[in-house]
């Protein structure tokens, strides 16, 4: 296998894909002066997140393991996302797309599929583009909700039952990846039936032209948000491993080693980090060249990496590790073990009915506030913080004026 590419952030305003980037690196270059924000306004469901799967299993019995990780844990929230002054997020509860304006709140628009939405949307040259349980991935238009097309690979009439829902055999769990005028996104769920990993034109939603295809798989779960370079897509897999194929023409180069589970990063120089294993949990730093494990970051929930630092957040502590050292900077206590996002040195952490931010420097507590519910998804625009939480709450926090 090859993995290439350089982190090419987004425009500096904006976090218009799930973790902000097709490398799901969580990290922004805005700056931010946490101490100084407040809730502006909030979003709340009239229902919360239905999450596909209940969780992770009570305990291992033979293994007498408790306290067991989630494999599927990729739609507890509704997942934001920033672009234009425009805050836009999918719901499990009501499979409803809504537009919201960044600066108040107030719904722009809102356009209903016909199965949950589970992964946050993407947005790319004034498109928004996501998956639903339906079967279909869908193109609207940013300003205005218009649907611009949708597609469904194969025949799609049969439905199960899932969740309390009747979904397509063959659901969108993978969001949709926009890269180079191409979207791509993954329909499967039963490994005893036949998965589809497909490349469209990101204008026309059809798979023609060079680039673009239908490609069919067996015994594969593929859910959660792929991540990508510029040769390849890596795809969770559930209780599996991820697996990686190459994005020209969707052949399949291998399977990491390591646990599963839908948490992921590709790095700048070459690495996949995917988690939270199996069991009691843990985060496994790949090579994508050669599928090898090179470590393994016990307890860690979530992990954020930067060109020469790494932060990960375990149940209780929050640790930076210096990359080219090998030297852990610093290590503190942090009850904030559910998500993690940045802002230049500044290290944003969702916790339970809490959202803090920490010093990336030195690990010190910088500001946190109360919040309903259990934090698990993080954007950052503008110099403005977004916090969503699993009882289907929105929080938008923006800098207060300085005292004078």
């Amino acid at each position: 296998m090859i993995l290439v590419g350089l982190l090419a952030p987004a425009g500096a305003e904006d976090w218009p894909a799930y973790r902000r980037d097709n490398f799901r690196s969580a990290r922004s270059t805005e700056l931010v002066e946490a101490e100084r924000l407040a809730v502006d306004w909030q979003w709340s469901s009239p229902l919360p997140p239905a999450p596909a799967w209940p969780g992770p299993a009570k305990w291992d019995s033979y293994a007498q393991i408790k306290g067991m990780k989630s494999m599927r844990n990729y739609d507890p929230v509704f997942h934001p996302v920033v672009a234009d002054d425009r805050v836009y997020f999918g719901s499990s509860a009501d499979d409803t797309l809504r537009c919201l304006s960044l600066e108040d709140g107030k719904l722009r628009w809102q356009f209903t599929a016909d199965g949950p939405i589970r992964c946050a949307p993407t947005v790319a040259e004034a498109r928004v583009y996501f998956g639903s349980d339906d079967g279909h991935a869908y193109c609207l238009d940013a300003a205005d909700g218009r649907l611009l097309w949708k597609f469904r690979p194969g025949d799609d009439s049969a439905l199960v039952l899932n969740n309390g829902r009747l979904i397509s055999y063959w659901p969108c769990r993978s969001g949709v990846l926009v890269q180079d005028g191409t979207a791509y996104f993954a329909c499967s769920l039963l490994p005893w039936k036949n998965s589809y990993l497909c490349a469209v034109d990101a204008i026309t939603g059809k798979p023609e032209g060079e680039g673009r295809y239908v490609k069919e798989y067996e015994g594969l779960t593929i859910e959660g948000p792929m991540a990508s370079t510029a040769g390849v897509l890596v795809s969770p897999q559930g209780r599996d491993a991820p697996r990686i194929y190459r994005r020209s023409d969707g052949a399949e180069l291998g399977t990491l080693k390591g646990g599963g589970g839908s948490f992921l990063i590709v790095t700048e120089d070459a690495r996949v980090l995917h988690g939270p294993g199996n069991k009691l949990g843990w985060i496994t730093d790949s090579a994508a060249a050669s599928g090898d494990e090179l470590a393994r970051h016990q307890n860690a929930n979530s992990m954020l990496v930067t060109q020469n630092r790494s932060y990960m957040v375990t149940d209780t502590e929050l640790i930076a590790t210096d990359l080219s050292r090998k030297e852990v900077v610093f290590r503190v206590p942090c009850r904030h073990s559910l998500a993690l996002a940045s802002a230049r040195e500044t290290i944003f952490a969702g916790g339970i009915d809490e959202v803090a931010a920490y010093n990336g420097a030195n690990g010190e507590l910088l500001w946190r506030h109360p919040v309903d519910g259990k934090v698990y998804g993080l954007a950052v625009a503008g110099g403005k913080l977004l916090a969503a939480t699993d009882v289907g709450r929105l929080y938008f926090f923006d800098e207060q004026p300085a005292a004078v």
